[in-house]
């Protein structure tokens, strides 16, 4: 199954940003079973014989929702080739605009989590294939970025673990903040800079032979 390949004119991509709001809204609150045709079309305001021209089943406006997302997400995701101070000042900027760009997209970021967990039998595996490329691809910035901020080699095995560990620890803020009202992305997140360099020292004091160990602590990166 593949969304159509339909080139909408002016009036056809409100009609279709529309349904995909609608749908994305729908998903995020109840799951992606409570977003029937039925429903998306009631709340967007658009005919169904238009959903079925744009997207020809609800697995394909699934798919929609979900490529669109990517590409909204990694749109407000600057990529700097060049740290921008101390590698605690790269970071903290790194950080600060992912903050904002996760911000923008709660939904999206919400279905995301959702369905890398719990994977929706729609959409012939595409869908599973969009999530994996998001999460590779964040995965893959979060490396390159860590790397320039410390002057590392972005392939080494300490820079995946750093990337990883960033990453895990962002779906966790992401996740309490649905459930938490009270919390917000940037107080969870706080302590995330600190705690990757703290993280880098000792992943790189632990790969030091003991011969290495005394020596290693002077290159691990100034904060």
């Amino acid at each position: 199954m593949a969304v159509h390949d339909v080139t909408p004119n002016r009036r056809g991509v409100k009609s279709r940003e529309l349904v995909l709001d609608a749908a994305e809204r729908i998903m995020a609150a109840h799951g992606f079973e409570a977003a029937t045709l039925a429903r998306v079309v009631e709340e967007a305001g658009i005919p169904m014989s238009s959903v079925y021209h744009y997207f020809g089943s609800k697995d394909g406006i699934l798919l929609a929702v979900m490529e669109r997302g990517a590409g909204r997400f990694f749109a407000n995701l600057p990529e700097w080739d060049r740290p921008a101070g101390r590698p605690s000042a790269h970071l903290a900027m790194v950080l600060s605009t992912a903050i904002r760009a996760l911000e923008r997209h709660p939904n999206f970021l919400r279905l995301l989590i959702v369905f890398a967990t719990q994977p929706p039998a729609a959409g012939d595996g595409q869908v599973q294939e969009v999530v994996g490329r998001v999460r590779g691809q964040a995965l893959g910035r979060l490396r390159a970025q860590i790397a320039i901020a410390f002057g590392d080699d972005p392939d080494s095995r300490t820079t995946d673990q750093l990337a990883r560990f960033a990453l895990a620890a962002i779906d966790g803020a992401v996740v309490a903040v649905q459930t938490d009202r009270g919390v917000t992305l940037e107080r969870l997140l706080q302590p995330l800079v600190p705690s990757l360099i703290a993280s880098r020292r000792a992943l790189l004091a632990r790969a030091a032979g003991p011969a290495d160990r005394a020596g290693s602590t002077g290159q691990a990166g100034k904060p």
